[in-house]
């Protein structure tokens, strides 16, 4: 059955799908310093993903809050793969190329001294998680802009309301009941970033106590939780109700199966449900908080940070700029993957037709077991080493002798 649905998909495999990473003038590389320094000071210049819903909104509120407040933004745009670079060459020559970063929380543990911390922020209306995955030492790096996290996105014109599944046990008995000749179940993620945040969910959700280190800074990865989290993996990697090549699947692939209507529920980001829903339509995708192991509904986060950079020559426009964007955290959700930052944007978002992954992504956050991954500086290195974990054991290795081993090479990076 796998070979022949696989054989059907081999043309569309080669066609991306969705952006994962989740009006002033935009500028690049040298051009943006340059440009701040005409402007001097009347103008900051803002870090974000080119091709992100950050520099979209950006652009679009750029004339807004030059009129409030007679500052020009000046929108630096750069690859994801390039902005960690970026920022790191200017903050060790000492320079302030950019006042504001729009930053992938991973990196806050790096940047950490170059950030501008800030005071007395009501953080009220920040999404659940969202305040401790933005601080260091007690103190706030940014305003959210957005976060993400995996939830149940399934058909629901072939699973009733009163048969989405809640647990593992549950959903493994119904991806095996739905699988057929030319539709698996569900899908198995054993590719990249993605299996790393696959595995680390199931481990939250198995009981697990701080993601990779313990609340003491002990590399925690052979404990029960990280065990039986892998060998879930492993279970439905293995079954009949799943791609035989999850070793090459993530979160693109996943929804391209189940946008072709070649598998009938997906653990995937929340922000692939809307996609879904333009896809199929309205009638037939649904969505619903992920699901729980022995400990529970659990999931790692993917939040961004809009932050002040502390070399900045113009900090209070820019801390006014970072407030000024966070007030319309709503707009996020008119842009490509409507996600966002505030309880009460999901909120809202999610009383209308299309948004429902906003409610689902609360209630999974809102859970106990939900955190964010480590807060260290290493976390490249690390989560090299747990993509090399998922790969080798849902490519037949031991479970437990490959977390041994991941742990004394963890030791071995540090924080």
């Amino acid at each position: 059955m796998k070979k022949r649905i696989l054989s059907t998909l081999i043309a569309a495999a080669m066609i991306g799908t969705m952006l994962t990473g989740c009006g002033g003038a935009k500028e690049s590389g040298s051009d943006a310093g340059e440009a701040a320094k005409t402007e001097g000071g009347n103008s900051i210049t803002v870090l974000v993903e080119s091709g992100s819903p950050a520099e979209a909104l950006a652009n679009e509120t750029a004339a807004a809050f030059e009129e409030e407040t007679g500052c020009k933004v000046i929108v630096d745009a750069v690859a994801y793969t390039g902005m960690y670079d970026k920022l790191s060459t200017e903050i060790k020559a000492g320079e302030a190329a950019h006042d504001v970063g729009c930053l992938d929380f991973v990196w806050l543990a790096a940047f950490k001294d170059a950030i501008e911390p800030i005071n007395d922020a009501d953080t009220s209306d920040f999404i659940p998680t969202l305040e401790g995955s933005g601080s260091i030492d007690g103190n706030l790096l940014g305003y959210p802009m957005w976060v993400n996290a995996k939830i149940l996105i399934y058909r629901k014109d072939l699973i009733s309301e009163d048969k989405v599944p809640k647990t593992w046990e549950e959903y493994q008995a119904l991806a095996k009941e739905l699988a057929t000749d030319d539709m698996y179940g569900t899908t198995v993620f054993g590719s990249g970033s993605d299996a790393v945040c696959s595995f680390l969910d199931f481990a939250c959700q198995a009981g697990a106590e701080g993601l990779v280190f313990d609340k003491d800074g002990n590399v925690n990865i052979t404990d029960q939780a990280y065990v039986d989290a892998l060998n879930f993996m492993v279970e439905n990697a293995d079954a009949d109700y799943t791609p035989a090549d999850s070793l090459a699947t993530a979160a693109t692939e996943s929804q391209e199966l189940f946008t072709n209507e070649k598998t009938a529920m997906q653990l995937n980001w929340s922000h692939q449900y809307p996609a879904a829903v333009e896809a199929l339509g309205a009638d037939k995708v649904g969505c619903a908080p992920m699901i729980g192991g022995s400990a529970g509904i659990g999931a790692t986060t993917g939040p961004w940070y809009e932050c002040v950079m502390k070399n900045s020559a113009n900090k209070e426009m820019a801390l006014k700029y970072v407030e000024y964007m966070y007030d319309h955290n709503g707009d996020y959700m008119d842009l490509t993957l409507k996600i966002a930052g505030r309880t009460s944007v999901y909120e809202e978002a999610g009383q209308e037709a299309g948004n429902e992954h906003t409610l689902a992504v609360l209630e999974t956050l809102d859970a106990s077991q939900s955190q964010a991954r480590p807060m260290v500086t290493t976390w490249s290195q690390i989560e090299e080493v747990l993509i090399g974990v998922v790969e080798s054991c849902l490519g037949g290795a031991d479970v437990e002798s490959t977390l041994e081993s991941a742990a004394a090479e963890i030791e071995a990076i540090g924080q």
